[in-house]
């Protein structure tokens, strides 16, 4: 694949599941200028063959995994900040690919997030979230929502999905298999973003200015359909699909990313009944459109599809808001000068108090007054 001119793309995976998906990514032809393998495991940085290693945690983890903490995950990073920084300069864009269920990905992946936004690049992050069985889901959530703080963008991938898609008879290599191959056809439809060889390509500039800052989740779904009426089949698809509640995010959303993909039979009369299929879904967004011809699609028509979304704060029902603090102030109108208004104050109850066992006690006299009641006491006076 041929990357947009100028575009300088890299890809992280951070941890087992990061690490994992690497070399296949970069196998299958994902147009990255650099693909960076980071983790403690010896083991699973020996497997990757085509990414450049960065080892973490030499001296405290001496070769092994983080042990699902994430605390040490991060500070892992944290220990090689200057290293990842060096490999990760120049980046316009980084992809951060990370299982949120261990201790590296979980809290290293945020650490490199950060790095790479402190360097200037635009930071999508591939979240991959633990099956159920795993029993990690709350350290998955605080993980993600880690990761959020700091990258643009956050592409959560449940593998619970794929493996209540497959149902219960799935064996667990077949599990497996798919939820890779989910992260993988997400990727690879990703990739199409930064070619250059495509019929009509998406200007980088445009995604950045659609993206940068958002700190929010992203929904990117790839939908592929064939049959004569493709491009109304593929935004049913699209609006149909088990991963997107389509219905509200996409007449709210404010912006599409969208890679179209085909064989040479494609149509530009197709690929206009699609965009008016799609913006008649969400006639408010604002759509990045990217088109390529793929003879190996056959006789389908594909799509990705990215749609960033910004966090929204919380915001508490009117039945929940506390009650505002009420301050009695006086009538006098608010543009009498301060000189003339006259405050009333109410005179304070004052009254002598028993000084206990210490009534018994001689007096302190001095010029014939008891030192020991107050002055007001002694004077008669009045305190306003």
């Amino acid at each position: 694949m041929k990357s947009e001119p100028n575009l300088c793309l890299k890809m992280v995976g951070v941890g087992c599941a990061g690490l994992r998906l690497l070399d296949r990514v970069a196998a299958a032809g994902f147009p990255a200028t650099n693909f960076l393998a980071v983790d403690s495991d010896c083991e699973h940085l020996q497997r990757c063959q085509i990414a450049e290693r960065i080892q973490l945690g030499e001296t405290n983890r001496r070769g092994w995994g983080c042990s699902g903490d994430e605390g040490e995950g991060a500070n892992c990073v944290r220990a090689a900040r200057d290293r990842i920084a060096g490999k990760l300069m120049g980046a316009d864009l980084v992809v951060i690919v990370a299982g949120m269920g261990g201790g590296m990905g979980g809290g290293g992946a945020p650490v490199v997030s950060e790095i790479a936004s402190e360097g200037g690049a635009l930071v999508v992050a591939l979240a991959i979230e633990p099956f159920d069985l795993e029993g990690r889901n709350e350290t998955a959530r605080v993980a993600v929502n880690r990761l959020t703080q700091v990258a643009d963008t956050v592409v959560r991938m449940p593998n619970q999905n794929v493996m209540e898609t497959l149902g219960k008879n799935a064996s667990v290599p077949e599990c497996m298999e798919a939820a890779n191959g989910h992260v993988l056809g997400a990727l690879m439809g990703m990739g199409r973003l930064a070619r250059a060889d495509g019929e009509l390509n998406v200007d980088f500039a445009h995604v950045r200015r659609l993206m940068t800052g958002y700190h929010g989740e992203s929904s990117l779904i790839t939908v592929e359909v064939a049959g004569d009426a493709r491009p109304r089949a593929l935004v049913e698809a699209i609006l149909n699909h088990p991963h997107l509640n389509a219905g509200s995010e996409f007449r709210n959303c404010e912006g599409l990313i969208v890679s179209l993909v085909g064989d040479e039979s494609m149509s530009m009369e197709e690929v206009d009944e699609f965009m008016a299929h799609l913006k008649t879904a969400a006639s408010r967004a604002k759509v990045i459109l990217g088109v390529h011809v793929d003879d190996a699609m056959g006789k389908g028509m594909g799509a990705m599809m990215l749609m960033p979304r910004r966090t929204v704060k919380e915001v508490l029902p009117t039945s929940m808001k506390p009650e505002p603090l009420k301050i009695s102030m006086p009538t006098t109108p608010r543009n009498q000068p301060a000189s003339t208004r006259d405050f009333q104050q109410q005179q304070l109850p004052l009254v002598p108090i028993s000084k206990g066992r210490f009534d018994k006690g001689e007096p302190n006299l001095h010029d014939g007054e008891d030192l020991d009641v107050p002055t007001f006491l002694r004077r008669n006076m009045i305190l306003n």
